[in-house]
């Protein structure tokens, strides 16, 4: 109940001011191969935010032009940047600065729901992935 009061919140925070039309949150609707969903929220050239759903991994990326804000409004996983690892869960929030390594996995079978902010505006082609 805590973490739908809480995207509830933050979803009508960021709709209150926003000069945009309400965004619908479309759901996976039993597509089980999928493993991430990303949805676009909002943007500009400065920032664009995204609601990203996880039910497996994100392997390990950076972004060189990048920096990305997260937010975790359900489930629980493990997470790295560089040669740091921390468990994540709803409420956390993490700062990840540009060319920082990153990646996560998600624990307990739980599907992992994230607010990304990420600053300047994201297109797309700024995800290098380590192999």
């Amino acid at each position: 109940m805590k973490t739908l009061l809480t995207t509830t919140a933050l979803l009508l925070a960021a709709h209150c001011v926003s000069a945009q039309s309400p965004i619908s949150l479309p759901e996976w609707a039993g597509n089980e191969e999928k493993n991430i969903h990303v949805e676009k929220l909002a943007g500009d050239s400065l920032t664009t935010s995204f609601m990203i759903s996880v039910r497996d991994s994100v392997p390990t990326h950076y972004h060189v032009a990048h920096s990305e804000h997260v937010y975790v409004l359900e489930g629980r996983g493990t997470m790295w940047m560089n040669s740091d690892t921390m468990r994540i869960s709803a409420g956390d929030y993490i700062f990840i600065p540009s060319e920082t390594r990153h990646g996560v996995v998600t624990e307990g079978g739980d599907l992992l729901k994230v607010l990304s902010i990420q600053s300047p505006e994201f297109k797309g082609v700024d995800r290098h992935w380590v192999y």
